[in-house]
């Protein structure tokens, strides 16, 4: 939910950056619901647990940072925020999956049907964190739960915001699952999930 200020100058940043994220502003709710359920661990054993998964991935993909990994998610994670807001389903369709995409498709066309704008505010990262690696058959998966600060609002075709409030900064805490098939000449991580956590 965000205006875009400097769109132009974000247009040239988003062209020369899009290959350094994963392989390559606003608070957004996409109203559908994860199929993937989280487990709840401690703190200690998700940690062992990731740390034994970490090897697993390795294997499979030895160029795998997991720092490195994080710096681009959240990366990502902004210039999606972006996209979402804006309603740029090309920049959406180069880091999104199939199914994910079609949701925010879907969100992006009801929004504009409405005559709404999403205006707001990504404040900053409160903090990033691998909380689950997954080897499957044909993919890759890594979830991150990412805690942000944003401000949001969605404004109707008069320009009256019709929900949330751009005063108000809130702590939003959100898991992404970010998937990459196996044996793949394609370098990219795209998003394949997204599951609220509040």
């Amino acid at each position: 939910m965000i205006s875009i200020v400097f769109f132009i100058c974000f247009s040239i940043f988003l062209a020369t950056c899009l290959n350094s994220i994963l392989g390559l502003r606003v608070g957004f709710k996409i109203d559908f619901k994860s199929v993937r359920k989280n487990s709840r661990r401690s703190g200690s054993k998700r940690a062992a647990c990731v740390c034994e998964k970490l090897d697993e991935i390795s294997e499979a993909y030895p160029s795998f940072n997991p720092e490195d990994f994080l710096t681009k998610a959240s990366q990502a994670f902004g210039i999606i925020f972006a996209a979402y807001a804006e309603g740029d389903k090309k920049t959406l369709n180069n880091l999104l999956s199939g199914r994910i995409y079609d949701a925010f498709c879907s969100a992006i066309d009801d929004r504009a049907g409405r005559g709404e704008k999403l205006d707001g505010v990504l404040v900053r990262f409160i903090s990033s964190e691998i909380v689950n690696l997954k080897n499957d058959d044909d993919y890759l998966l890594v979830d991150v739960k990412f805690t942000t600060e944003q401000s949001n609002a969605i404004k109707n075709a008069a320009g009256e915001v019709v929900e949330g409030n751009l005063d108000y900064v809130e702590v939003r805490t959100d898991l992404w699952t970010f998937q990459k098939r196996k044996n793949s000449a394609d370098p990219r991580w795209l998003l394949h999930e997204i599951n609220n956590q509040e």
